[in-house]
């Protein structure tokens, strides 16, 4: 795996995670502590007057002070821990289990929990340090009181903590988090590569040799690493043509990309290219759009199932698909295909578009939706939104079909008359406006 391929993952993997910044706290608590401790020997503090009286505490008063706190720390930990288990839980029943990693991912909650563990860490390098025959009358008055500053932030982060959960867990805020995933993912559809320059070519013969390269094994394609690809296509006079992109479902024998080349290119190259893309065991939003799509229909097609029964999520969600279709409509989505400074083709990518992204958001939706008129007129509302700041062509197509698909659906069902004059009315207004744009 190259490293900064494999950097990307693993910084995907660290920032999901409930473990890696609390121990980053943990550990420098602890180192925090013992430099507390190393200015307490050192009387650096003594013969100032705000710290002087820190010094002439009672050192039994202090050492049962700081194992007060210290239990104290690891019960708060224990409950912050509890509420955040049943918000997680509630998370998954309500929104989606894959929704979780949207959780996990939430610095607040990985700060909170950090500095309990950190301040309960804190308290228990002191109280070893007290307890050692050595310093029995070595005078911590610096570390308690950076103890004392401590637990009482831990207070304030206590509130903070109550707060955040009651926040995270309401249905617009979970959902907005959402769409600015997929906004996110949308945006590196655009991204452009500069073209390198390439060294004098290592044809051999006229001769076109093709090389395919494989999997290695079971699992989802999660990252390209475009860049690194493009470059070493140029240094070896090679053609990289990927047949899949970040998201599709790979088998270790299944085919991933053919390299190109003039002359019999060495398995060593061949492992470069191999260790440019990542293999995993599930879809991650970093290059995969769809995914990050997916996550926001998860949440409106549970909203529409009958044991949640709440249209208003679905409208949310529907609203926020096509603000973002609508920044895809107007944004230049990348082609796929790189060249270097000498306009060859050096990298050939599986690209994304308007059509399947589209349909991704708005298929399942629609589905779930036919027996509800309120998301069915805001899924037609957001077509004449989309149709209107577009003339593309393969835009329209796209308004057409899915207004296609809602009046079979709404005709198969028996909706009273005054719903169908509703539907009808904001049908008509798409009709009009995709008439207006063909003229």
């Amino acid at each position: 795996m190259n490293l900064q391929t494999g950097f990307k993952k693993f910084y995907y993997t660290v920032k999901t995670s409930f473990w890696f910044i609390p121990v980053l706290m943990v550990l420098t608590s602890v180192l925090t502590s013992i430099l507390c401790v190393w200015i307490d020997r050192s009387l650096i503090l003594v013969d100032i007057t705000w710290f002087k009286h820190l010094y002439h505490l009672d050192q039994e008063t202090l050492r049962s002070l700081v194992n007060t706190i210290a239990g104290s720390m690891i019960t708060v930990t224990s409950i912050a821990f509890s509420i955040t288990i049943v918000t997680l839980t509630l998370a998954s029943s309500q929104f989606g289990p894959r929704l979780i990693r949207n959780f996990m991912d939430d610095t607040g909650t990985q700060v909170v929990l950090g500095t309990f563990i950190a301040n309960f860490s804190f308290c228990l390098v002191l109280v070893y340090v007290m307890s050692m025959q050595a310093h029995q009358n070595l005078a911590l008055g610096f570390s308690i009181a950076w103890c004392l500053a401590a637990t009482f932030m831990s207070v304030f982060v206590l509130i903070y903590f109550i707060h955040h959960v009651a926040r995270s867990i309401q249905a617009d805020n979970v959902v907005d988090q959402v769409y600015c995933e997929v906004l996110k993912a949308l945006q590196h559809l655009s991204d452009e590569l500069d073209s390198p320059k390439c060294s004098d070519s290592k044809k051999a013969d006229n001769t076109l040799l093709t090389m395919t390269i494989t999997a290695g094994k079971n699992g989802y394609l999660q990252v390209l690493n475009k860049a690194s690809l493009l470059k070493l296509a140029c240094e070896h006079d090679l053609t990289i043509r990927f047949s899949s992109r970040p998201g599709d479902m790979l088998a270790k024998d299944i085919k991933v990309a053919e390299v190109d080349a003039n002359y019999p290119v060495s398995e060593k190259v061949i492992e470069k290219i191999r260790a440019l893309f990542i293999v995993g065991s599930k879809r991650t939003p970093i290059q995969d759009p769809e995914y990050a799509i997916h996550q926001l229909v998860e949440i409106a097609v549970r909203a529409l199932s009958p044991g949640v029964n709440d249209p208003y999520t679905a409208i949310s969600c529907v609203d926020k698909l096509s603000v973002a279709l609508c920044e895809l409509a107007n944004a230049k989505v990348h082609s796929g295909r790189y060249y270097d400074q000498q306009k060859n083709l050096r990298l050939q990518c599986k690209a994304h578009d308007f059509n399947g992204l589209a349909s991704a958001a708005f298929d399942q939706i629609r589905q779930y939706a036919e027996t509800s008129i309120a998301v069915t007129i805001r899924l037609v509302e957001s077509l004449q939104r989309l149709v209107s700041i577009s003339q593309r062509q393969d835009v329209h197509q796209f308004a057409k079909s899915q207004l296609q698909a809602i009046l079979q659906k709404s005709n198969d069902h028996a909706f009273a008359e005054q719903d169908m004059q509703d539907i009808n009315a904001i049908v008509n207004q798409v009709r009009k406006t995709l008439i207006s744009h063909s003229d």
